[in-house]
């Protein structure tokens, strides 16, 4: 069974922070799944995947002067944060076994790729209920027909003392949540699209490739698609012709942004959806 990052990223959920490791040690990390540069790493084969604690820039984590001592500090300008960590490598792991569907990630599927341990809750989208698990091992083979619908981490209520005790975050106090679905996830997300997605209103953004958001520049609120496509052409051009008399310390791009009432909160909108 092999797996790129180019189908392993569409599972990672949108809250967790994201560590890429790659072979030789180095690694990237990354606020949100949403901040890696498209296409990035698409190449590349998942060998691993875990949860563990990376370096941050302090100019994202300063602790607040009420907070101070909350956060593991390992020097001036960086802290610790608790990430899913992703394990890339150039060629994929030798594991002997067959894709079960080319319509998703069945669980026994991604099952040989997680962290022996520690901590694992499975959730039933169908009904959202749940088991937890401290090693992959003691995960049920129930399980193992059903599809990956996302992968995260959560508050572990069932670590032990001497963890809960710590002053910091650390990914020792978190538990992998892996959500399973009866449906492929593209099925799944369709279906949802179809009825909930494209309704507007709209937002458009100019925003950085990366994980400095503190410059985003909101550009205007539209509720019509016509009018939000031309806008978006009007400001890609406006910001293009920007670009070539101005210089930037990151690349940045013009968005088209969906507030989505029901989930209360924004999505990326491809410019072709409101065709």
């Amino acid at each position: 069974m092999i797996v790129r990052f180019e189908e392993i990223k569409n599972y990672i959920a949108r809250n967790v922070k994201v560590s890429i490791c790659f072979e030789d040690g180095y690694y990237h990390d990354y606020l949100m799944i949403s901040d890696i540069p498209k296409g990035k790493y698409d190449h590349l084969y998942v060998s691993g995947v875990g949860m563990a604690d990376v370096e941050f820039s302090m100019d994202v984590y300063s602790a607040p002067p009420q907070l101070e001592g909350e956060v593991m500090v390992t020097k001036d300008d960086y802290c610790m944060e608790p990430t899913i960590e992703l394990i890339l490598t150039k060629e994929p792991r030798d594991i002997e076994c067959e894709r079960s569907t080319d319509k998703g990630i069945l669980f026994c599927d991604l099952k040989p790729y997680l962290q022996i341990g520690k901590n694992f809750s499975i959730v039933n989208r169908e009904d959202w209920s749940y088991e937890t698990y401290k090693y992959r091992s003691d995960i049920s083979e129930k399980y193992n027909d059903m599809y990956v619908y996302g992968i995260g981490m959560e508050d572990n209520p069932e670590v032990e003392e001497y963890v809960r005790k710590l002053k910091f975050d650390s990914h020792l106090k978190k538990r992998m949540v892996i959500v399973l679905s009866d449906r492929p996830k593209k099925e799944a997300v369709a279906e949802k699209n179809s009825s909930t997605y494209g309704k507007g209103p709209f937002f458009l953004v100019y925003t950085a490739e990366g994980w400095n958001h503190d410059a985003d520049e909101w550009i205007g609120i539209y509720t019509d698609r016509k009018e939000t496509r031309e806008a978006y052409n009007r400001a890609v051009a406006y910001y293009e012709e920007e670009a070539k008399r101005s210089s930037y310390r990151s690349r940045q791009r013009v968005v088209i942004m969906e507030f989505i009432l029901e989930e209360d909160r924004f999505r990326e909108v491809d410019r072709e959806e409101l065709n």
